[in-house]
């Protein structure tokens, strides 16, 4: 196996991102850190634990290492999970000085990363992703949280991790519809920052779906990079790092109205990729045949660019809560053409429910 590439965040508090780095030397890393570590705490879903706990524990043969399971699916993002791994915490004796890994996807990210943020006001961790969606985006930049039933992430907190271990093996295995979650969040990253790797995605199509070790691993760092370059300018979201919340607050809003079941997270960036360029293309920043475009690669990679059965009323009321809105005005944001976009502050309601109904199926 060749040697990890290592990028770094340059935020307030800097971090490795390991590219291809063995789950098995993961405790090697852990050896080097400045601050000893006695105890960790693994926080998985069962069927990653299964996977890939043992090739984990090869390397942390020093540490007391305790397992904490969680169920799988999005609504274990919540207060009530949060409760229950800080009493089982408390049961293992962890302390101020424990680090938490999280071995996972997205959702593991966010909820061990909160958990970490907050338990006894904070302690380490350490991302290890095993899913596309959390190689490629949610494992950087540090945003970690939990979910309330007015919205997706609303509770939440900025905690950068000690370092993020990134393994590609665990990507061998993974089920195409995890593989579209990290799809719509790659060619999000190549419409807002790089038309070049937006054609890679229109040229690479058959490697990609062949699973092409070479050409999956160059779009694994090529998406990782965007995202660490991205947080590295602006890792608390005040300017060009909310570029990177393209398609999320319809796709946000779609998963909350279906209470997460129906639609994966992946499925909700796409359609509201395509939702967010046809609003763009209304305000003149993209032309018909770019939004055409931009559904056509989506599909190329199964992902859908439309839904069925759904309120767009309601959808734009599940949008007032989402994190960007600002004094009562809703924050957009829109393609501008392919390889850039803006932060729309002007969006009006009905623009957005304009745009919505182009992506609403209409029942037979």
């Amino acid at each position: 196996m060749s040697l990890p590439e290592k990028i770094e965040v340059s935020a307030d508090r800097k971090y490795p991102v390991y590219l291809g780095a063995a789950l098995e030397d993961l405790g090697g890393y852990i050896h080097s850190l400045p601050d000893k570590v006695e105890q960790i705490l693994v926080i998985s879903h069962k069927k990653v634990a299964d996977l890939y706990l043992e090739r984990l524990m090869t390397g942390l043969g020093d540490y007391t290492v305790d397992l904490m399971i969680v169920p799988a699916g999005e609504e274990e993002k919540s207060l009530d999970r949060l409760s229950r791994l800080t009493t089982d915490a408390l049961g293992f004796g962890a302390d101020r000085k424990t680090l938490v890994i999280a071995l996972g996807g997205g959702v593991i990210g966010d909820l061990a990363g909160f958990f970490a943020s907050v338990y006894m006001r904070g302690i380490r961790l350490i991302q290890v992703p095993t899913t596309l969606l959390a190689q490629v985006d949610s494992s950087i930049g540090g945003k970690v949280a939990v979910n309330h039933p007015a919205g997706k992430n609303i509770l939440g907190a900025f905690h950068p991790p000690v370092a993020v271990w990134t393994d590609f093996r665990t990507l061998d295995s993974l089920p195409w519809i995890e593989v579209e979650n990290g799809l719509a969040e790659s060619i999000k990253h190549a419409l807002i920052t790089d038309s070049d790797f937006f054609s890679f995605f229109e040229t690479q199509a058959d490697s990609i779906k062949r699973r092409d070790p070479v050409i999956w691993r160059e779009m694994v760092a090529r998406s990782a990079s965007i995202k660490v370059r991205v947080v590295s300018q602006d890792e608390r979201e005040q300017g060009i790092r909310r570029l990177l919340n393209l398609g999320h607050s319809f796709g946000h809003a779609l998963e909350t109205e279906m209470n997460y079941r129906g639609v994966t997270h992946g499925q909700g960036v796409s359609i509201g990729i395509v939702a967010a360029a046809f609003l763009a293309n209304a305000k003149g920043l993209i032309t018909l045949n770019e939004v055409e475009r931009i559904k056509q690669v989506l599909r190329c990679y199964d992902l859908p660019t439309s839904i069925s059965r759904q309120d767009p009323h309601a959808l734009l009321q599940r949008m007032e809560t989402d994190k960007k809105n600002q004094g009562g005005r809703k924050i957009l944001i829109l393609p501008q053409g392919i390889g850039n976009a803006v932060v729309s502050k002007e969006c009006k309601d009905e623009e957005i429910l304009d745009a919505w109904q182009k992506v609403i199926l209409e029942d037979n």
